[in-house]
């Protein structure tokens, strides 16, 4: 299967179908039992997966912030980033929101994020992870905890990254499969034996 750089491509298929396994051996955190692994024609070897996985950012299915600020929050992904990059960050995913509290990026977020909604954590992450400026961004079914006007806020900030990197969307909604330019549908493969037909 193929990745194509600078595009949304979606990875979908049932439960158990391996799609966050594949997820791990793209972003180097495993490696393939078969088969090989190749960023822009180059095979990720043992030695390059340290630096590649640098070149990675990813959000989980569910958003974990630290009970600090928001400010803070984004801080862990890249310790030297300054006000405008913060901001160029929230705005690249879609968290206007925090213009308007009156603590800005300074509002504390409670434990866990708790203080702050669903779609309003998944975006900070979001935010977080574009901080990073990563190669390869990996969303883990990112919106499938949101209602649909949250979803369509994350999905409108994907979008807006196609044709700057590369994102891969591990997806069963069906919003999200639309989104995507390219896709790639895992099965499971049938356990049961080849059976002979009548002689």
């Amino acid at each position: 299967a193929e990745i194509p750089a600078r595009r949304i491509t979606a990875l979908t298929g049932p439960s158990g179908a391996g799609k966050s396994t594949l997820a791990d051996i793209v972003m180097g955190l495993t490696e393939a039992t078969e088969g090989a692994v190749f960023i822009d024609g180059r095979p990720l070897s043992a030695g390059a997966r340290i630096a590649w996985r640098r070149r990675v950012a990813y959000v989980p299915q569910d958003p974990f912030l630290f009970h600090d600020t928001i400010r803070a929050n984004l801080l862990l992904a890249r310790p030297d980033a300054d006000e405008a990059a913060l901001w160029a960050a929230l705005d690249r995913a879609a968290a206007g929101f925090i213009r308007r509290l009156p603590n800005g990026l300074d509002t504390l977020v409670g434990e866990r994020g708790a203080r702050l909604s669903g779609g309003e954590r998944q975006r900070i992450v979001l935010a977080r992870a574009l901080l990073q400026d990563p190669d390869l961004l990996v969303l883990d079914e990112a919106t499938s905890a949101l209602d649909n006007a949250a979803e369509a806020q994350i999905l409108e900030a994907l979008q807006a990254l196609s044709g700057q990197m590369t994102v891969l969307v591990i997806a069963h909604r069906s919003a999200s499969i639309a989104l995507a330019e390219h896709r790639i549908d895992l099965t499971i493969p049938s356990e049961e034996p080849a059976r002979a037909g009548p002689l």
